[in-house]
């Protein structure tokens, strides 16, 4: 449970990377000779190297972009953000992804959603009724509908009570699946 509730509060942070001994040159030529693995689309790595550019803008407009989604079996990225805002489609038109781009609006910008997902994540272990179990901003219906998706055990209604009062439509309450483990 605990590393379920650490993922989901550091949605925002950046991945480290172990480090991996150094290639001698045999064995950057063996590993430039060898295609990559693939049981996706053959343009996989087109995807996600554009999904990644993605990303990468969107922190730089994270008051406009929202997130995204790879639609693998139709080989387009789909871009969600604010509409109208400080040039972001202008930024993203001018990376030439390669891949079709499928702009969609989005009600909040992820900036928005990550202060709503940390006041939830705050509220871990201190509520009465009711317990939080999971915290999530970063799925489809997160980005379509602009809300922090709050998974709870317990009294369910008090839950739903208790999150609307405090954050309106600014998160969906369920009851979260059982952890197994």
């Amino acid at each position: 449970m605990t590393a379920l509730l650490a993922c989901a509060s550091c949605a925002g942070q950046a991945n480290v990377v172990p480090s991996a001994p150094a290639l001698t040159s045999a064995a950057v030529s063996a590993v430039v000779a060898s295609p990559p693995p693939s049981s996706g689309r053959p343009d996989q790595q087109r995807l996600d190297t554009a999904a990644d550019a993605v990303s990468r803008l969107g922190g730089s407009y994270q008051a406009v972009f929202t997130g995204l989604t790879v639609d693998v079996p139709d080989g387009r990225v789909i871009v969600y953000r604010k509409p109208g805002g400080g040039g972001f489609d202008a930024a993203l038109a001018h990376l030439g992804l390669g891949v079709p781009v499928d702009l969609r609006d989005a009600p909040r910008s992820i900036s928005e959603l990550a202060a709503t997902r940390n006041r939830v994540v705050a509220l871990i272990g201190h509520t009465s009724d009711y317990g939080i179990v999971s915290v999530g901003d970063g799925s489809e219906v997160s980005f379509t509908r602009g809300v922090v998706e709050v998974g709870v055990s317990g009294n369910l209604a008090s839950a739903q009570a208790d999150l609307r009062g405090r954050f309106g439509d600014r998160v969906s309450v369920s009851v979260a699946p059982p952890l197994y483990g």
